[in-house]
């Protein structure tokens, strides 16, 4: 019997360390990682994700896979693991636009902190955009709750939605969305993430609204 408890206990802790890795599986174009020594290198296949990984994209989309997450990024946009524990994983989206898509993986939970203002938590996918300081869209595709930094409380987000941060969270509308090169890629299987038509999201000033979407 003592043995049989040395054994389950090994067999747990194991299991709660290798939770713990994130392993690259798979990358598309050049992705540069800073470490949180200061190290800067190319991010390779099967490199291990450590806590404060700032990665990012140079002058092409690119994605990355690891665990069963894919998270592509538009060029030059970047993200930082914050925060990796064994079954939960919060990364700070510093900037441009990312689409976090979690493939397969239900066990693995995946946050997103948005201007140290948001967490949002993705069911699913999640597509966001930081196209001015302290203003960012949102389109949940699935399944997105989402929480203040200053509140306890939790709150959904409707499935197929696009919200825009300016000040609110508020439901909108942004023309084209779904035409933005990234969703397109990333949502399907082809191993690219380049596209012939380069759709870029702009705001117009019209009358007293502010119209934008992606032209």
């Amino acid at each position: 019997m003592k043995y049989l408890f040395f054994f389950i206990l090994s067999f747990v802790f194991n299991n709660t360390l290798n939770a713990k890795e994130l392993i690259i599986s798979e990358i598309k174009n050049k992705i540069e990682n800073v470490d949180i020594y200061g190290n800067k290198f190319i991010l390779n296949k099967n490199y291990i994700i450590k806590n404060g990984d700032f990665i990012k994209s140079k002058n092409q989309s690119s994605y990355f896979v690891f665990n069963n997450v894919k998270i592509c990024l538009a060029k030059n946009s970047s993200v930082k693991f914050k925060e990796i524990k064994s079954k939960n994983v919060i990364l700070d989206h510093i900037e441009g636009n990312i689409l976090v898509n979690k493939i397969k993986n239900k066990s693995l939970k995946v946050e997103i902190s948005v201007y140290k203002k948001f967490i949002f938590d993705v069911k699913d996918k999640v597509y966001i955009n930081q196209f001015n300081k302290n203003k960012f869209i949102v389109r949940n595709f699935f399944g997105l709750s989402y929480k203040p930094f200053y509140s306890k409380q939790t709150f959904k987000l409707k499935k197929n939605t696009t919200y825009k941060y300016n000040g609110k969270l508020k439901e909108t509308k942004i023309s084209n969305i779904l035409k933005d090169p990234l969703i397109i890629n990333c949502l399907t299987n082809k191993k690219t993430v380049n596209s012939d038509k380069n759709y870029s999201f702009t705001c117009m000033q019209n009358g007293k609204k502010l119209v934008c979407g992606y032209k």
